[in-house]
């Protein structure tokens, strides 16, 4: 019995066993499993240099690896802010960093004058090279062998709309001084600054046809808080160009964004109009002005007058009134009148009197007051030309325009001819960005008139004289021949070279001409 009890217990803690084995195994494999499919990077590591010395990276689905020290001291140029979580684990390795901070050299020279905007810029890239969390928003799309090793040729960046509008927002005004256009004449490709947008930039950014671009990475554009094939939309934070990003950067420049520029200060209200019981001050006084001047007339006119005979006494005994013998005290203003018109003759009737009396003293004083303030004509000095006129000879503009005249050729005025399009309408052009008014100037019928009118100018036959006598032909020598061909006009018709032919020419943007 002791020994079947025995026999008994043991094969019970060998079942027990055995159980513990098997559930130790299956933990092992699903942990196992677990570690293999959690695929948080896209890519580690560079794999292949192009013929372009463009670095493409590894193809890589697995977890985040450490950055050693240096690799950390490399992301804190450009991705700092990876590093604000204490994160020490990226999908990238010290090469890529390098590749990052040496790419983006290319962009900081035209954008890093204004911070804001290549700190926008820069965070997207930083995310995509190397966030420990790639998978979620970026997906390869295509790869290439190489010996055992894969690198990646195209992806796809799912990001928010949000993020592109802001960015491109923030660097649309960046200028670059050493070409006198704005960065994005530069940066969107085949478009101009006046028609590139948040999609067609980063689209060129990311476009493999572009000579800067390793691979292609098309932009996946995202509302906010929306997923397409299970990617959540890369979102990175973004800062107005008118904010600095940090304590040790400034915002950005007046220059680069109109934000920054400092806001007129508002209009000073205007003082409260004098009021006189509720009415204009200037109103009432002018009335009240008027009122008494009225009384004063009608005072004078009416009640400072006396007739001295009533109007029966002068009746015939046939009813007709003998104007003749009306008589009547003369009245107030008349009397004023009077006064001041026998006062005046009086006194030029000396006057006069005194003059007629020594008439060669008159005429010898006369001429002697002439003479002396005439005198002053002899030092008159009549200046016509406008230089004179215009600038002060100590001034700063004629001091240097003086100085040019002596090591170069004299000032020429430039004479212009202002042309207005009346009663045309407006030119519709349609472009990918959507349909653009301009004026009608633009007119093609137009254009030709005005051509018509320029060459009309330039053959004007001025007693003999032509445009080409006097107009200013920097490319001639002094003793060449100039023609009408080698004069300075400067007109719309130059972007043309003054060929009607040339009006014509068209080109295509995404199917628009």
């Amino acid at each position: 019995m002791e020994t079947l009890i025995g026999i008994t217990m043991n094969w019970t803690h060998v079942k027990q066993s055995y159980r513990s084995g098997v559930q130790l195994f299956i933990i092992t494999v699903l942990i196992s499993f677990f570690g293999a499919s959690k695929q948080d990077c896209v890519w580690y590591g560079v794999c292949n240099t192009d013929a372009y010395n463009h670095n493409q990276y590894c193809v890589y689905n697995g977890t985040p690896r450490a950055m050693p020290k240096n690799g950390i001291e490399l992301l804190k140029e450009r991705c700092n802010f990876l590093l604000e979580s204490g994160e020490t684990d990226f999908c990238c390795d010290i090469e890529q960093v390098k590749v990052l901070n040496t790419n983006v050299k290319l962009a900081a020279a035209i954008l890093e004058r204004c911070p804001s905007c290549m700190a926008n810029l820069i965070r997207h890239i930083c995310e995509f090279t190397c966030s420990p969390h790639q998978s979620e928003f970026a997906k390869v799309v295509s790869t290439k062998q190489k010996g055992e090793m894969s690198y990646v040729t195209a992806l796809d960046l799912h990001i928010t709309a949000e993020y592109l509008n802001k960015t491109y927002d923030s660097c649309s005004q960046v200028s670059v001084p050493q070409t006198g256009q704005l960065a994005f004449d530069l940066m969107c490709g085949a478009y101009p600054a006046s028609r590139c947008s948040p999609t067609k930039w980063f689209n060129f950014m990311g476009n493999v046809d572009n000579v800067y671009v390793p691979f292609q990475i098309t932009y996946v554009q995202h509302s906010m808080n929306s997923t397409i094939d299970g990617y959540t939309p890369l979102n990175p934070k973004t800062t107005p160009c008118n904010e600095a990003v940090n304590g040790q950067l400034p915002a950005c420049s007046c220059s680069d964004c109109d934000l920054s520029c400092p806001v007129a200060p508002p209009q000073p209200n205007l003082p409260d109009q004098l009021k006189i019981a509720g009415f204009d001050a200037f109103t009432v006084i002018m009335t009240v002005v008027f009122c008494v001047g009225m009384i004063v007339f009608l005072m004078g006119t009416f009640l400072f007058t006396k007739e001295s005979i009533n109007d029966e006494d002068f009746i015939g005994n046939d009813g007709v009134t003998d104007d003749s013998m009306y008589r009547q005290e003369p009245r107030y203003f008349e009397k004023l009148g009077a006064r001041t018109e026998f006062f005046m003759e009086l006194i030029f009737t000396k006057w006069g009197t005194l003059f007629a009396s020594y008439p060669w003293t008159t005429l010898l004083g006369g001429a002697v007051i002439v003479v002396i303030l005439g005198f002053g004509i002899s030092v008159v000095e009549i200046t016509t030309d406008p230089v004179e006129l215009w600038a002060s000879p100590s001034s700063r503009s004629r001091l240097e325009k003086d100085f040019f005249d002596t090591k170069f050729q004299p000032f020429f005025r430039i004479e212009q001819v202002i042309i207005k399009a009346v009663r045309q309408p407006n030119i519709i052009h349609n472009t990918s960005n959507g349909p653009i008014t301009f004026g009608p100037i633009f007119g093609k019928e137009f254009l030709a008139d005005v051509l018509d009118l320029q060459n009309g100018i330039k053959n004007i036959n001025a007693t003999g004289y032509f445009l080409k006598d006097i107009c200013y032909a920097p490319l001639k020598g002094s003793n060449s021949d100039i023609d009408e061909s080698d004069c300075v006009i400067q007109s719309i018709w130059g972007y043309f070279k003054d060929d009607k032919e040339r009006l014509e020419d068209h080109d295509t943007d995404n199917g628009f001409n």
